[in-house]
């Protein structure tokens, strides 16, 4: 996922016991860190091996793991069928079930809640992505296998990049905004990855809180037609 300075990204990934783990490392995760030589080797569907240590967590950002950058090992991808597993068997399918009833106003936990900050959802329905005038990160709203409704930024750092691209080549956001939730929906199935950001003040004389945004989303088959975020910047 984007982050806003714009050389640093967050990456979280899925051990092979199925928890979620977000790498951390001194002087943040830089988008460097996601290639070797010109290649994009952290990406969906990556298998990554990292050097591991624990980290102090704060909760709910329990998901977080020290990493040395220079240790980082590629080996490959898979494939849709092993992805789609991986996902699925790792998914919810009501929001308000990962968050442990800790989520309020259905966009927000408290720093120091006993839940977790990263899930999959599976089976949710897009209902329409925003493209501001003032900006091209796109905001999703989508209902939950419950009915109920989401609003959120999205940092997924493929979508970004796709509509950035694409505001480039036609100012009608409208349009593109149809053309996306039309892709998206045509997929088979679609998970969305949700993640609390970390704590923010709104202003200064309120109280921090964690944010809920979509981290990444995921369709079978992939509407990127395996691009990556890089090949989305033409």
């Amino acid at each position: 996922t984007q982050m806003p300075d714009g050389n640093q990204v967050c990456v979280v990934g899925i051990s092979e016991k199925g928890e979620c783990i977000r790498p951390v490392c001194e002087g943040g995760f830089q988008k460097r860190y996601l290639y070797v030589g010109k290649n994009v080797v952290i990406r969906p569907r990556a298998k990554i091996e990292f050097d591991f240590t624990e980290s102090k967590v704060e909760p709910p950002h329990i998901e977080d793991r020290t990493f040395n950058p220079s240790s980082i090992i590629n080996h490959g991808l898979c494939n849709d069928t092993d992805w789609e597993k991986i996902l699925r068997n790792s998914s919810y399918v009501v929001v308000e079930d990962i968050y442990d009833g800790f989520l309020q106003d259905g966009k927000w936990v408290k720093p120091g809640s006993a839940t977790r900050s990263i899930a999959t959802l599976a089976k949710p329905m897009i209902v329409e992505i925003e493209l501001s005038k003032t900006s091209v990160k796109p905001r999703l709203r989508f209902k939950d296998s419950a009915g109920h409704m989401f609003d959120c930024p999205t940092s997924d750092l493929a979508l970004w990049n796709l509509c950035y691209s694409s505001v480039k080549r036609n100012t009608n956001r409208e349009e593109l905004s149809r053309e996306i939730v039309s892709t998206l929906r045509s997929a088979d199935h679609i998970y969305l990855r949700l993640g609390l950001a970390r704590p923010f003040k709104i202003t200064p004389t309120t109280e921090p809180r964690c944010y809920l945004q979509v981290t990444g989303v995921h369709t079978f088959p992939d509407y990127l037609k395996g691009k990556t975020f890089a090949d989305l910047l033409t």
